[in-house]
């Protein structure tokens, strides 16, 4: 029997290298979960910074429709005097209405 290879059982070692793999494996199955899968933190980052360009946009449509709110109250403030001037200065009438010019002459 000294001319046959026979296999030598796995020894106490060889079970080590194996659950040292397993446990490399799972170790790099976990890393790849935190960084890159959908839950990762490449993926949250890219939420934080998409959510900071939105907070952003929000703010600056605020802004712009409180300025138009402003606006429109100024227009209808503006609006009433305006016309004051124009009918009393520049002869505007409606169309349903008839101007009398009487004249001091």
């Amino acid at each position: 029997m000294s001319g046959r290879n026979t296999p030598t059982p796995p020894g106490p070692t060889s079970k080590w290298v194996l659950i040292g793999l397993i446990l490399l494996g799972l170790n790099a199955w976990a890393q790849y979960l935190l960084w890159f899968d959908d839950l990762g933190l490449v993926r949250w980052q890219d939420t934080q910074r998409q959510l900071r360009e939105v907070r952003q946009e929000v703010r600056l449509a605020e802004e712009r429709i409180q300025l138009l709110k402003e606006e429109i109250l100024m227009i209808e403030k503006e609006h009433v005097a305006l016309e004051e001037v124009a009918r009393r200065n520049l002869g505007l009438v409606y169309p349903d209405e008839i101007l009398f010019i009487i004249s001091e002459e």
